[in-house]
């Protein structure tokens, strides 16, 4: 009873609006009322664990909190005798007193929610009791599981999104008839007391391949690979030898039969002469023809005749069977420095693009600083236009702050042209270092004028087809192709090696012989009375161990190895490069465009404003906010029309360094590779793919900002 009691008191606590004489007037009909609902519930091992949990979280998942709290507000307006005769007390969940210890009159009170699936039943009024800790960590425990989605199909592509995939490829970035006000003026001199040159991307570049240094030294490299090609080759050409020689024998005498007589020592003199001509082909082979002459004397009685003149002619020829055989071991040096050459060209190609592409990217800083020059100039001119103006009306109604605000203004302007003023000159010594151009060095005041304007069409690539032109024409993947192929070489000559030698001999010659040193009597009879003579063999030799030769096959093939690794990350690489300067081009596009619009409207902005300031009265503060406005406006027009200039620059030179990425700068100059060592012209310049001419870029010009 005490149990019951605690829990009646648990209730008060939980509906305060019940009044407490109300509740003792029902509270034997009260009691009746638990006693009889919390019955059955209460008898031990009628209910499990499992059961009550699966209740909970039923009930949990078939009434949100928000209804919950619905029936609750509901509940608490209706009448007092209607609230207890439909209160339903949940029942107490226990566990078995063998097992656990008896709950205690503090322990909380988790209730049942009550049955939402019976029509007839009214909205129940439950009580926010918090659970016990161990049913909510079992709650949480039979939580189901989500899994992760599947990965995506590696064959297949994932779908782009979709602000990628419906964006279609715009040619015209801008409209046709704009053109920006500083069009013209960029063309103008700056500094009429210098010498002046116009410039564009197509002289800069024939005025680079004829004087630049750099280029110079890019294009003797394939000069000095080259040279190894005639080294490896000179192993094959026939070679003429003469050999001579004295040689004087004075041996002591050991037996008569030695000198025949009673001398001491046998003295014999010897001078022989021998010249020809031997020569190596390309299956391994040597031939060698020569021809001997000797003269010889003795104090032996034997030496007969004396003072001996004799001669031979000998033809031999060895030839290898096994190790050092093949037209492929034998030429592998010629093959090797043959890919050495081709490597070394690639490699100077891709110099070149990388010079020809610094080139191209300062004379584009040089146009960006002077446009970037000419917005500072009139951006320093509006600021002083209005300075000017408060100055006129001081006495009038405008204010010391008013031109104080304008003053600092015209200041921070001045100095962003000072230091404009100086990146333009940079970029002229970096655009002259590059080309190293007599013109263009023949004053160190020159001043270079860029007459060249940016196009902002642009054409539709897509990353397979940039992909499929960097594989035909980049250097990197011919450099890597070749290195596997002189790996092969390599190996094979290592593979060859590890044969034994076996070479077949063969040799025939003629001889003759006269006294009184009669050489051409001798020589004479080598064809005439003498007779052929030949030999015939073979010579063996293997290593026991081949150390040599089984180290240099492990080594070849390590290296072949990893140059197909090599070869896989170069097209890896490529590919990241090319989707890149793809996507770079796409962006250059958007930015353009954005730049574009962002310009028009600042320039709205500050007309408005220009228009609203003029107008209105400057003694009152309203009259300083809207100049505070005005020379905001104007700031953030100049930086606009710095973000578009810088738009236009960097839509070029995305186009540019995609090029570049594909390798096809040389291609787009009509610069011819194989003349690159005579000294690279370009086509005429009506023949050369540029940029924009000057006459392309004037019948573009439209109606001004």
């Amino acid at each position: 009873m005490n149990f019951y009691v605690g829990g009646v008191r648990r209730m008060h606590k939980v509906f305060p609006s019940i009044d407490k004489n109300h509740h003792r007037r029902y509270w034997p009909a009260f009691l009746l009322v638990v006693w009889g609902c919390s019955g059955c519930a209460l008898l031990p091992g009628q209910l499990n664990s499992k059961a009550l949990i699966e209740n909970k979280v039923t009930a949990s998942e078939a009434l949100p909190s928000t209804s919950i709290i619905q029936a609750e507000h509901e509940t608490a307006e209706s009448d007092a005798a209607q609230e207890d005769s439909q209160i339903s007390l949940a029942a107490h969940e226990v566990q078995d007193s063998r097992s656990l210890p008896r709950q205690s009159a503090n322990t909380p009170v988790a209730l049942l929610p009550p049955d939402f699936e019976t029509p007839p039943e009214p909205p129940v009024r439950t009580a926010a009791v918090p659970p016990v800790k161990s049913d909510y960590q079992l709650t949480q425990a039979i939580t189901p599981y989500t899994p992760l989605p599947p990965a995506p199909d590696s064959a297949k592509p994932s779908p782009l999104p979709e602000s990628f995939a419906g964006d279609a490829w715009s040619t015209q970035l801008i409209p046709q008839n704009f053109t920006p006000w500083w069009a013209d003026s960029v063309t103008l001199q700056f500094r009429p007391q210098s010498h002046q040159s116009p410039v564009n991307v197509n002289t800069l570049i024939q005025e680079t391949l004829l004087n630049s240094s750099q280029v110079r030294i890019i294009n003797d490299d394939p000069i000095i690979a080259e040279t190894a090609i005639t080294q490896a080759m000179a192993e094959f050409d026939p070679k003429l030898f003469i050999e001579s020689k004295f040689n004087r024998i004075s041996i002591p005498s050991s037996s008569t039969l030695d000198t025949g007589t009673n001398f001491s020592r046998l003295r014999e003199n010897n001078w022989s002469s021998n010249f020809g001509v031997r020569r190596k082909n390309s299956q391994g082979g040597e031939l060698e023809f020569s021809q001997q002459f000797g003269l010889n004397t003795s104090n032996s009685i034997f030496f007969v005749p004396p003072n001996q003149g004799d001669t031979r002619l000998t033809l031999s020829y060895n030839q290898p069977l096994l190790n050092g055989r093949g037209e492929a071991y034998n030429e592998s040096l010629i093959v090797l420095a043959e890919l050495n050459t081709d490597i070394t060209t690639d490699r100077t190609q891709a110099a070149l693009q990388d010079h020809l592409l610094k080139v191209t990217e300062t004379y584009w800083e040089l146009y960006l600083n002077r446009v970037l020059f000419i917005q500072k100039q009139k951006h320093l001119q509006d600021g002083m236009r209005i300075l000017k103006y408060l100055e006129q009306r001081y006495n009038i109604d405008s204010l010391q702050s008013q031109i104080a605000r304008a003053r600092a203004a015209v200041a921070k302007r001045r100095s962003e042209l000072i230091r404009i003023e100086a990146a333009v000159q940079n970029s002229e010594t970096r655009l002259r270092a590059l080309v190293n151009s007599p013109q263009l060095k023949s004053s160190p005041n020159l001043e270079l004028i860029s007459i060249q304007q940016p196009i902002d069409n642009s054409l539709p690539v897509t990353i397979e087809d940039a992909m499929a032109t960097a594989l035909e024409y980049r250097s990197e993947v011919d450099i890597a192709s070749r290195e596997i192929e002189a790996a092969r070489v390599r190996l094979g000559v290592a593979c060859n090696d590890l044969l034994p030698k076996l070479d077949l001999v063969l040799e025939t010659y003629l001889s003759g012989l006269k006294g009184e040193f009669d050489l051409s009597r001798a020589w004479l009879d080598q064809f005439s009375v003498g007779e052929p003579s030949y030999t015939a063999g073979l010579v063996f030799e293997v290593p026991l161990y081949r150390q040599e030769a089984r180290s240099r096959h492990l080594q070849r093939s390590v290296e072949l190895r990893r140059l197909l690794s090599r070869f896989e990350l170069t097209v890896e690489n490529l590919r990241a490069e090319v989707e890149t300067a793809v996507r770079q081009v796409r962006t250059a596009n958007r930015n353009l465009q954005s730049q574009y619009q962002a310009m028009i409207a600042a320039e709205a902005d500050v007309e408005f404003l220009q228009r609203r300031w003029e107008m209105a009265p400057g003694l009152d503060r309203a009259s300083s906010f809207l100049l505070e406005d005005l020379i905001d406006s104007q700031d953030r027009r100049a930086e606009a029309e710095q973000a578009f200039v810088t738009a236009q620059v960097d839509h070029v030179l995305s186009q540019t360094r995609l090029n570049r990425a594909t390798g096809t700068i040389l291609r787009q100059e009509r610069i011819v590779p194989e003349a690159m060592s005579e000294g690279p012209v370009p086509s005429s310049e009506q023949d050369a793919p540029s940029l924009v001419t000057p006459a392309a870029a004037n019948q573009q010009q439209g109606p001004k900002l």
